[in-house]
């Protein structure tokens, strides 16, 4: 989600993440699919009976329904037959996630694609909590970059929604955000063998190449940029190498998503006896929480929406925090967690998809973003 990073040749969502591990150290490849026409009977009969999920029988058809793109990637869903011997819990329907790096928009690096496949592959399977949609297989090449992802098809049971106002749909996404979080807070593994954090070095680079592409931003906008916004860019940057002694702290750090709007949930039909899942996991990463909730929240969602919700929902996700166990974290340090993530994120992401991905200025998202870093007093944030 966010604004820039040019690390080892490579941009993503994330200010100032450390560069993921370099392909060929990432034991990874097996046999990618890059079409569903690839995902034969007995491919895929193999695949499941690895996962333990086809103890009998075999699959006698796979039939690929129509593909759609999405970003960078190809999707499709899959009907499955079996054999009379198979079992009656086997998958019928699944979930083909392929990605297609003609699709990349701008700058972005499609390789970084394969952040996903990690996810799926090491990360999810040491979680406790239903977060993911059920996985049975990830795969990824370096050398083309191509990879794929095969899930369950939960679509008759969950459904995407946009609209915060709608039921409880976006208390379920808090809800998820802070078991999510909780798990991964100040773990032994964060920022080691998952993930890591950024150097000094690192984040030096970091800042000179957002301060180059913010002043490319701002002078391609011209007059349209509102001047007390360009005030606002002038005082973040300068002082941003003071708003990250908060990261370099290496405290009250988690994994968060990365991508965190509501289009990434998927809401289930029954709320009372499923959980939400959360879909898209290429921009992963160790950080503050307040990542997410900055960014589903205050980029996303119009002032109204915001001005009503915010401070119910991060009291949500606070108490949803300490009830999966976060300890030593105060309600004001979380306040302000997400209030810096303001800064970070949010204030950024205009620049980021006009810099990286080529789009037309976001002045939608620009103007969400400042309105709330205005109405939240994040300027007091920039000279502790």
């Amino acid at each position: 989600m966010l604004t820039i990073q040019l690390t080892s040749g490579t941009i993503s969502y994330g200010f100032f993440q450390a560069p993921i591990k370099e392909a060929s150290d990432i034991n990874l490849m097996r046999n990618v699919i890059v079409n569903a026409e690839q995902v034969t009977p007995e491919w895929l009969t193999e695949i499941l009976r690895e996962q333990g999920i086809l103890t009998s029988g075999k699959i006698i058809s796979v039939i690929p329904g129509e593909v759609k793109t999405t970003f960078a990637s190809s999707v499709w869903r899959l009907e499955v037959s079996y054999s009379k011997q198979a079992s009656q819990n086997a998958p019928k329907r699944l979930f083909l996630k392929t990605s297609n790096p003609t699709l990349a928009p701008g700058e972005f690096d499609p390789q970084q694609l394969h952040k996903e496949v990690i996810f799926y592959s090491e990360i999810a399977p040491v979680m406790d909590a239903v977060f993911t949609v059920p996985c049975y297989d990830a795969d990824y090449d370096p050398e083309t970059g191509a990879s794929h992802i095969l899930l369950t098809d939960v679509s008759e049971t969950h459904t995407t929604c946009l609209d915060p106002l709608i039921g409880r749909n976006c208390e379920q996404a808090v809800d998820s955000l802070a078991q999510l979080h909780a798990f991964w807070w100040d773990h032994a593994r964060l920022g080691k063998d998952i993930g890591r954090y950024p150097t000094s070095e690192e984040r030096e680079k970091n800042q000179i190449e957002t301060e180059q592409r913010t002043a490319a931003f701002m002078e391609a906008l011209g007059d349209q940029l509102p001047r007390a916004y360009r005030k606002t860019y002038e005082r973040v940057l300068a002082a941003l190498p003071g708003l990250f002694k908060r990261h370099a702290t290496g405290r009250n750090l988690t994994l968060v998503h990365g991508d965190a709007h509501l289009g990434n949930f998927l809401f289930p039909s029954n709320a009372a006896n499923q959980h939400p899942y959360m879909i898209d996991w290429q921009f992963w990463h160790p950080t503050i929480g307040g990542t997410d909730l900055a960014f589903m929240i205050a980029t996303e969602w119009e002032p109204e929406t915001r001005r009503l919700l915010e401070k119910p929902l991060l009291q949500r996700y606070y108490g949803g925090l300490l009830e999966h166990g976060v300890k030593n974290y105060a309600w004001d340090d979380c306040w302000n967690d997400y209030r810096l993530s303001v800064i970070l994120v949010c204030i950024f992401i205009a620049v980021w998809r006009w810099s990286v991905f080529k789009w037309k200025p976001d002045i939608t998202a620009l103007n969400r973003s400042m309105k709330a870093f205005e109405e939240l007093n994040c300027s007091e944030l920039l000279n502790p």
